[in-house]
């Protein structure tokens, strides 16, 4: 059932959202409420009473990451020696959300700089988990995870550029999207690695996601297409499965429902993954000259990466990293330029195994283990595989552990149109009690 339809009480819903707000205050996963969120309802709810409707998220409520201008809100990162700069412009993606109606309630908590696959920034801490508040939310758009499944909002847009908005919508228990790569969709985000960076939907459920994703890349509204699973050929890719025994109990019986349900399921491997495993992280290389221009853009902003460095005002643990960035002043290096190379042979590779064994879709758990603690969990390889191909992938809940904690399953499709993705994903959401 989809959640984000325009409320028929905005001011009440905002209230609402407001108190969800104050009540999970410990999670951490704010770094600030939008003071006109209110006066937005209000004036929402005149032009609603008068059948004067924005468009189709009118007076709903959306959490924006903090890495994504929302003027004249702050735009930190998640870094004190960023708490003074405000955005002067939205960013692309806002844009098109306020177009639709939607009112951003507040600011996401998040990894600093969007370093880390868990949250915790100089501003405010970790973010804890809603559905288990002693484990990370996971990162880096964890703030955004905690909020949605805590309730504060139905919708978040998070940031993914190797797996930020699905290892925490696989946490607690989230549906989260990782668009195609298209270079448009960043204007106004501060960037990691722009070779790989995204914006994608953090909601509850699939059609939530496809409704999000067409106002944030202007495309028409239309119902996915409703198709049934038979006949649907899933390549499994085994050696992404991992050993957390508790989550592969979740994981085969989640297997054995969509075979029930008339899929094909095809153990497949894929050639390139030992080297997947040993990939260069691109924003080793490219963070530095990309922030350095980002800041130049920001008034009231450090001259450059260089002075928040020696400010000291962030993470300490994040020390040995940046030191490493500072490194790298230019691209087109050597290394640059293999993990470039190899960006495309992975695509190659993905785009060959669907194509010999008629795969509709990949899957594969999302995450490797699940969260035991606030500390950082290794994902495992299984998120980069969208990563650095550029290839759309979304994670959706297959369950719960014995540990009381969810499982997701992603989904990767080397369609570029996000259609088919999102089509074989609400197929999946509708298996039975799938989720």
């Amino acid at each position: 059932m989809m959640r984000l339809i325009p409320p028929d009480d905005c001011v009440d819903e905002i209230a609402r959202r407001l108190e969800a707000i104050e009540q999970h205050r410990g999670l951490n996963a704010l770094l600030g409420v939008n003071p006109e969120a209110m006066a937005l309802a209000k004036r929402y709810q005149q032009q609603r009473r008068r059948g004067e409707l924005i468009g189709p998220l009118h007076g709903v409520p959306v959490i924006i990451k903090d890495n994504i201008a929302c003027a004249p809100l702050p735009i930190t990162l998640g870094c004190r020696a960023l708490a003074s700069v405000r955005a002067t412009a939205d960013a692309r993606v806002v844009q098109r959300l306020r177009g639709a109606g939607a009112i951003i309630l507040a600011r996401a908590n998040m990894s600093e700089f969007a370093f880390d696959v868990r949250s915790r920034s100089s501003l405010a801490g970790d973010v804890a988990n809603p559905l288990c508040p002693t484990v990370t939310a996971g990162g880096s758009s964890g703030g955004c995870a905690a909020a949605v499944a805590a309730g504060m909002a139905d919708a978040a847009l998070g940031t993914d550029t190797g797996g930020s908005v699905r290892i925490p919508c696989s946490y607690t228990g989230l549906v989260g999207l990782r668009p195609t790569f298209r270079r448009a969709q960043l204007d106004g985000v501060a960037p990691l690695s722009p070779s790989k960076d995204t914006v994608g939907p953090m909601v509850h459920g699939v059609e939530d996601a496809a409704l999000l994703h067409a106002v944030i890349h202007g495309r028409p509204l239309a119902p996915l297409p409703v198709r049934s699973l038979e006949g649907v050929r899933f390549g499994v890719i085994t050696a992404l499965q991992g050993s957390d025994d508790a989550q592969l109990t979740v994981w085969h019986a989640a297997l054995h429902q969509l075979r029930q349900a008339g899929a094909t399921i095809a153990e497949v491997a894929l050639p390139l993954l030992d080297d997947v495993r040993k990939a260069t992280c691109l924003s080793l290389y490219e963070f530095h000259a990309a922030i350095n221009r980002w800041l130049s853009t920001q008034p009231g902003a450090p001259a450059g990466l260089n002075e928040i460095v020696t400010s000291g005002a962030f993470l300490p643990e994040f020390a040995p990293f940046l030191q490493q960035m500072m490194t790298s002043h230019t691209l087109k290096t050597p290394l640059w330029l293999a993990g470039r190379r190899f960006q495309r042979l992975l695509r190659q590779s993905l785009s060959d195994v669907a194509q010999q064994h008629r795969i509709d879709g990949f899957v594969y758990p999302t995450v490797q283990q699940q969260p035991v603690s606030m500390e950082k969990m290794p994902p495992g390889c299984a998120p980069e595989l969208s990563a650095i191909s550029g290839f759309p992938a979304i994670t959706l809940p297959c369950g719960v552990s014995r540990h009381g904690l969810p499982v997701g399953m992603e989904i990767l499709s080397v369609e570029e149109d996000e259609t088919e993705l999102l089509s074989l994903a609400l197929a999946c959401e509708r298996c039975g009690d799938f989720g």
